[in-house]
């Protein structure tokens, strides 16, 4: 699956959403994206986000090693002792705020 393929029969904020996200990412570090069928791996050595683009919104799987509290979080799941995945919704830029972009760092840092 590629970019194009994963983003076409979206709405234009989708795309937008996710070229912020790798925006922000190039502050923090070095990273690889990997595609996958239905989403987009985002790896520092091991794999830290997941990009699920939708219809209207754009969801991201952070990976932590504790719960994040934050309004954009629609599900969290422990898929270890020790990491959780953190679900957030975004239908705009305007969502990717300073304390997202500590979190996404966090995140970023965890999986060195």
């Amino acid at each position: 699956m590629s970019e194009d393929e994963l983003f076409s029969n979206k709405a234009s904020n989708v795309y937008g959403i996710y070229l912020k996200i790798l925006d922000l990412l190039k502050e923090i570090g070095p990273f690889e994206i990997e595609f996958k069928k239905t989403s987009i791996h985002l790896l520092n050595k091991s794999s830290f986000g997941g990009v699920h683009p939708k219809k209207k919104w754009l969801d991201l799987n952070l990976v932590t090693n504790h719960q994040i509290e934050h309004e954009k979080i629609t599900k969290i799941e422990q898929v270890s002792k020790n990491r959780l995945h953190n679900n957030f919704r975004f239908y705009s830029v305007d969502d990717l705020d300073q304390e997202f972009l500590a979190l996404l760092k966090e995140s970023y840092q965890l999986m060195c």
